[in-house]
């Protein structure tokens, strides 16, 4: 069953719920996703904390985790409930194709908007490297100014935390959202802009009253090797 609904909140972004019908709206629900504050995932979260709210669930919670990863393991291990993760992650197949995960939901909603941002008063000279996400990548070329001649790309663990690399002084510009630069004090350098994402919410299939499929073999490091 797939029903649609268009919470009432600025960006008007319209929800594909899945299977969010089917849980609970008594007790605790928890939402991870990629970290730390200042992300576009957070934002995300957000969006899904406010519908899931309006709807009537009692307490929505958000717990972010260092990489996609660790969120889903937290879910395939009963930590958390939900996992929002952005459709432009190279990763993303691993949810879908995970035998003891759902998906439970699919909305649009842009992110903050993105820049490359620096220090404030840092001497940069000409040379420089960036450092980002791996996923927004392609938007150094576009942002860029272009007084810069780009010597390398840097990449950091989620858009906040190539803010937190350029606050810490470890690379000179970052690309990186309008929330993360503000967290970490830093000031745009270039025009900024937001993209349109698609956003994917997972379960777990025993929260949905189904059968979960045996766990798939674990690799050395104890991960499952659908990660």
């Amino acid at each position: 069953m797939i029903t649609r609904y268009r919470p009432d909140v600025p960006d008007g972004q319209e929800m594909t719920d899945v299977a969010l019908f089917q849980l609970p709206v008594t007790g605790l629900l928890r939402i991870s996703s990629l970290g730390p504050a200042g992300t576009s995932s957070e934002q995300a979260c957000r969006a899904l904390q406010g519908h899931l709210l309006r709807r009537g669930h009692e307490s929505v919670q958000i717990d972010l985790c260092d990489q996609y990863e660790e969120a889903g393991d937290r879910l395939l291990a009963g930590d958390c409930e939900l996992v929002v993760v952005a459709n432009a992650y190279s990763g993303v197949e691993r949810f879908y194709m995970d035998p003891g995960l759902r998906l439970a939901a699919v909305f649009v909603k842009d992110t903050p908007h993105y820049g490359i941002a620096a220090v404030p008063g840092a001497g940069i000279g000409e040379k420089a490297a960036v450092v980002t996400h791996p996923a927004p990548r392609a938007l150094i070329n576009e942002l860029l100014p272009e007084r810069f001649d780009l010597t390398e790309v840097v990449f950091a663990s989620s858009t906040s935390a190539a803010a937190e690399a350029v606050a810490k002084g470890e690379v000179p510009l970052a690309l990186t959202t309008a929330l993360a630069a503000r967290l970490h004090g830093l000031e745009f350098l270039s025009r900024t802009r937001p993209i349109r994402m698609v956003w994917s919410v997972f379960t777990r299939a025993e929260l949905l009253d189904e059968d979960r499929p045996a766990s798939a073999r674990r690799s050395e490091t104890g991960r499952s090797l659908v990660w």
